[in-house]
């Protein structure tokens, strides 16, 4: 509150003044948007009780679920883990506030929020002895797990009377432990807590943090710009290393860390479009032994390890973030068309290369097939892939409209369920509206982020921040509707709300660009604003009410 005129001594010469209060949403957006430093007070609240509910819902798990169905080896740490990132987060914000963000909350909080909510149903599956479990070892220990079930049922329902008729002479049993299904013998085939599994998740802060602290400085993102041969040439070149002679079965040491190359590739080929876009614009400019050559290698080189090692859902979503940036970066709708053509061609190329990805596909057009028409090999691989259909459709289905809470839901008996199923495991924990609130929560995310680029007046930073986002939003869509069926699975996870380690870290780092580049337009917005004040014209200055 201040003065609207300045108080003077009272000496009887004229009025002292008037004091007047004026609401903040009556104050110019311009001038509100350049003070915000703190998170708003709706995301803050809804980061809270987000929050509030990560913690009663683990609490739920491991005092309700746990005692009845029995807990996976390891369990206790992926407990400890969860906590460790769950203040690794909360302490984000305050992190943030102290470096003096100024940028678009939105795109912090949601993914945040997505995680907590999310997080719990992921927790019950990877603590399940059942879901950790493969091979014969997983019949034994569902068998297990539904003794478990029953008995310590009658234990806590029944009083002494009714207990005594149910298991008669021989008395109470011993309660059966699934986790005694992980043998020796199984541990090749058992999900192990890996520092792969258990490190992204409390790195994922940090990397969020580091991404907006050494993105917000412009000449970091300027000499990327510059010197994008080198960062591209380190980086595909490590992958084609990889994929070459390390990898087994699709994995780097038990790890999958192929979404960590993906960011460097948007960057580069977001300095690709900034540096040439007018001429990419224009048909005849495309045509040049050059720029034709610039397109290859930056534009389609990256794909190709991808397809090496049959990763295609991952190639398509490069491809595609690639086409969206090319759209952006040159305003021109027909590389619509050039772009549709060559995605279609490389996903034709890609069902036909990967024999899982064809099965999938044909899955997905027709479900029933003649099995006396297929090899031994195709039958078993049909089956396989039919019985993961059904069992996410009774995932579905189980839920309901609102669901039980986590872990009341079995979503651990399908494969894939923390992975590229992730949202048939909150349909069963959480019922329809749940997955539908889901969606929207990140929907809302996915806008918030190409929000910062339709603002953003650098051809660069507009294209990387766009190339980011699609990084996110393509797996969410892939993902959700290959879990409903709407679409054949495709393998990719969806940050935040699915497993996903490198995943989650490359999302985080991703965010952490993107911040940066929000941060820095709205002090730029400052600037304008007190450079507009003071060149304005006297006469039309007036009176400001504060």
């Amino acid at each position: 509150m201040k003065n609207f005129f300045r108080r003077t001594p009272d000496n009887g010469t004229g009025p002292r003044g008037v004091s007047i209060r004026v609401r903040r949403h009556n104050r110019p957006a311009r001038e509100k948007a350049s003070e915000q430093r703190g998170i708003s007070r709706q995301l803050g609240i809804a980061v809270i009780l987000a929050s509030l509910f990560y913690l009663a819902a683990h609490y739920a798990i491991v005092t309700g679920i746990w005692p009845v169905h029995g807990s996976a080896p390891g369990a206790d740490n992926l407990l400890m883990r969860d906590g460790i990132a769950w203040a690794a987060w909360l302490l984000l914000f305050p992190a943030l506030y102290l470096t003096g963000y100024r940028g678009v909350w939105g795109i912090i909080a949601l993914p945040v929020i997505i995680f907590f909510l999310t997080r719990p149903s992921l927790f019950q599956l990877f603590t399940d002895p059942v879901y950790q479990t493969r091979g014969s070892a997983r019949i034994e220990a569902n068998t297990l797990k539904a003794d478990r079930a029953r008995v310590t049922t009658i234990l806590r329902v029944y009083d002494e009377e009714r207990r005594q008729l149910v298991f008669g002479e021989t008395g109470v049993p011993a309660t059966p432990a699934p986790a005694e299904a992980v043998t020796e013998a199984a541990a090749e085939a058992t999900r192990s807590l890996s520092p792969g599994a258990v490190l992204p998740v409390i790195v994922a802060p940090i990397a969020l943090l580091l991404g907006y602290l050494v993105a917000r400085h412009r000449g970091v993102l300027r000499w990327f710009r510059d010197h994008r041969q080198l960062p591209f040439v380190i980086t595909l070149g490590g992958f084609f290393i990889l994929t070459l002679f390390f990898v087994e079965l699709g994995r780097v040491g038990g790890t999958t860390p192929w979404e960590l190359f993906l960011p460097v590739f948007v960057a580069v080929w977001a300095a690709v479009l900034a540096d040439d876009s007018y001429n990419l614009a224009r048909p005849g400019g495309v045509l040049t032994l050059r720029r034709f050559g610039a397109m290859l290698l930056y534009g389609a080189m990256p794909i190709v390890p991808f397809l090496i090692i049959r990763e295609l859902g991952l190639s398509v979503v490069l491809a595609g973030s690639f086409a969206t940036m090319l759209l952006v970066g040159t305003r021109r709708e027909w590389w619509a068309g050039v772009m549709l053509a060559v995605w279609i061609v490389l996903v034709v190329a890609a069902f036909n290369l990967d024999d899982r990805s064809a099965t999938r596909l044909q899955l997905a057009i027709n479900p029933y097939r003649d099995f006396s028409e297929m090899t031994e090999a195709e039958t078993r691989s049909w089956a396989a892939r039919m019985h993961q259909f059904k069992l996410f459709d009774a995932n579905v289905l189980e839920g309901g409209l609102l669901g039980e809470g986590a872990g009341r839901g079995h979503p651990e008996t399908a494969p894939n369920a923390a992975d590229d199923g992730y949202i048939t495991t909150i349909a069963a924990n959480w019922g329809l509206l749940g997955t539908i609130s889901l969606v929207m929560l990140y929907t809302a995310f996915i806008i918030q982020m190409l929000s910062v680029a339709t603002r953003e007046r650098s051809a660069f930073e507009r294209s990387l921040v766009t190339g980011l986002a699609m990084l996110i939003a393509i797996p969410f869509w892939m993902a959700a509707l290959g879990g409903v069926r709407a679409a054949p699975l495709t393998g990719v996870a969806t940050a935040f709300a699915a497993h996903g380690g490198a995943k989650l870290l490359a999302a985080s780092l991703s965010i952490g660009v993107i911040a940066a580049v929000s941060h820095r337009r709205a002090n730029a917005a400052r600037f304008e604003a007190a450079a507009e004040s003071m060149h304005g014209d006297p006469d039309d200055r007036g009176i400001r009410i504060l």
